[in-house]
């Protein structure tokens, strides 16, 4: 069976007008129930109102979260702040004793150093002054030494005259007087003579009383016993009444003729 093909024009006509009549149908339909129609647009304002404020509350419950979470990290983060701080203070105060204890121990070796260099300086000091007395002594002459019986005697008093500045008799003239008066012996004492009664007894190696000897006598030779002071003693007397000794010694021929002087 055939079929016969509608013009392009008749098919354009008929969906131009199913355009229109879908796109007017409605508009028809709101006019012609209009309540309907307020009804649809205040649902999508409520809707559209709803949205906002769920929009808002959510906003507003982030917010508050982002507000809560805040002070949470905040106090979280307090104390590590305050670690950190405590170790920085710990790590202070150990430099701090460090370095005290070193400023302690250079004091120290300061004052170690200084007592040495002290202890030093008086160890040289010391050697030099006794290196100067030993120098001082072997340029000195070496101390005089007299033998312990009449010849020595009469030499060392010789001497300490001669020191002294004073007349020094002849060794002979002292012999003689030793001799004569008291036979050489220091610890001689005459108690029978017109001395002894008159409580002076004449005493030592050359018989001089107490009196005179005091009047005679050098300083630092004052025992009468001792045979050096006694035959300086004598000495000066002679000087003080004969002149010297020798003159005395002379006129009783050195012992051959002795008396009483």
């Amino acid at each position: 069976m055939g079929h016969h093909r509608m013009p392009d024009a008749v098919l354009g006509l008929g969906l131009a007008g199913a355009i229109a009549v879908g796109t007017l149908l409605p508009v028809s339909q709101a006019f012609a129930n209009p309540s309907s129609h307020r009804t649809d647009a205040a649902a999508v304002t409520t809707a559209d109102t709803a949205a906002t404020q769920d929009a808002n509350r959510d906003g507003g419950q982030a917010a508050s979260r982002s507000e809560t979470r805040e002070p949470v990290q905040q106090q979280s983060q307090a104390p590590a702040d305050q670690a950190a701080a405590d170790q920085a203070a710990a790590e202070k105060a150990a430099a701090d004793q460090a370095a005290a204890e070193k400023a302690a121990a250079d004091q120290a070796a300061a004052d170690k150093a200084a007592a040495d260099k002290a202890a030093a300086d008086q160890a040289a000091a010391e050697k030099a002054a006794a290196d100067q007395a030993a120098a001082q002594q072997a340029a000195a002459p070496a101390k005089k030494t007299y033998a312990n019986n009449l010849d020595g005697w009469i030499e060392e008093a010789r001497d300490v005259l001669a020191a002294n500045g004073k007349h020094v008799p002849s060794a002979r003239a002292m012999h003689a007087a030793a001799i004569a008066e008291s036979g050489g012996n220091p610890n001689a004492q005459n108690n029978w003579d017109s001395n002894a009664k008159k409580g002076t007894p004449s005493i030592g190696l050359t018989q001089v009383i107490m009196p005179t000897f005091k009047v005679y006598a050098l300083p630092g030779h004052t025992d009468i016993r001792n045979p050096v002071d006694n035959l300086i003693a004598s000495s000066q007397y002679c000087d003080a009444r004969y002149g010297n000794m020798d003159n005395m010694a002379a006129a009783r021929g050195y012992g051959a003729h002795w008396r009483g002087y």
